[in-house]
């Protein structure tokens, strides 16, 4: 599968543990013509351990971004090398917190063909199977009520039911950027992620990007990868409600920027998230003092 020029490309920040981890296992994989390791900036001298440690592997390739610009931006400095200097034209984009087999990647890039897709991906797991296999662009207030207790009223309409996943493959708008098989050209011709949103809410907005475009996504339901669900996220920002500011934050850029939406029904939505943001503090706050 070498001459298809696939890569996988590992965002890091701060997180050599799992980088080493995962390259244990994947470096003798013959579908991946180079693996490439993006240090997103971190802080703990990860591109000079990961540099060093990997300086005599030709197969192993260590960059490094100017800022930490979050995990659109890592990962669009790292695609945009891949195809300039490697070659490239598909790439695995992944965590470092992840597990796959080489048949799944290579099953991602038979169905990538197969369809022309911009996005083929396996279903996420984490010791069981995740209710969140893929879902669709949601309105701001199936996104508002996603945060709430009347969760399960929007849950419905933005995510896909369980039949829609009995066949071997399902066409879907959006699918977890933990793990998954990117065409470059595509991915490159969208813009990639949106640098303006910080480490939340970016596979939303390329998914939208790809539908706009006319450019499809798969998810294989019968190939899976494990993901360690968050371990490289809340080892770099540990703190709940700056996590939901961050997501929030998200989700008022995709309104604005993206869906157009109206000036006073942006600050509706801007005062509930605010809301919620605020009741989450004070139940942690009681949670604590208790």
């Amino acid at each position: 599968m070498k001459n298809q020029n696939v890569i996988c490309q590992i965002l890091n920040y701060n997180d050599t543990f799992h980088v080493k981890k995962l390259v244990s296992k994947i470096k003798d994989f013959s579908v991946f013509n180079y693996i490439l390791i993006v240090d997103n900036a971190s802080t703990d001298g990860s591109f000079e351990k990961l540099s060093d440690l990997y300086k005599d592997d030709d197969h192993i390739k260590v960059i490094v971004s100017n800022k930490n610009g979050g995990y659109g931006y890592g990962n669009n400095f790292g695609i945009k090398y891949a195809s300039a200097k490697l070659n490239a034209s598909m790439a695995i984009v992944c965590n470092p917190d992840v597990e796959f087999t080489e048949s799944t990647v290579i099953n991602l890039v038979k169905l990538m063909k197969k369809t022309d897709a911009a996005i083929t991906s396996g279903v996420e797991i984490n010791k069981v199977p995740s209710i969140n296999k893929a879902w669709k662009i949601p309105t701001p207030l199936q996104w508002i009520l996603d945060e709430t207790k009347l969760r399960k009223l929007s849950f419905k309409k933005f995510h896909y039911p369980d039949e829609y996943f009995q066949k071997k493959y399902s066409q879907v708008d959006c699918v977890s950027g933990a793990m998954f098989l990117v065409n470059l050209s595509k991915f490159l011709d969208v813009g990639g992620y949106d640098e303006n949103m910080f480490l939340y809410g970016e596979e939303t907005v390329l998914g939208y990007k790809f539908r706009q475009k006319k450019y499809k996504t798969y998810l294989l339901n019968t190939d899976s990868y494990n993901h360690l669900h968050s371990a490289s996220i809340d080892k770099s920002i540990p703190d709940k409600v700056k996590k939901l500011k961050i997501l929030n934050h998200s989700k008022l850029y995709f309104y604005k920027a993206y869906l157009k939406e109206p000036k006073v029904r942006y600050e509706l939505e801007k005062a509930c998230f605010k809301y919620i943001e605020y009741s989450r503090k004070i139940v942690g706050y009681i949670k604590n003092k208790g």
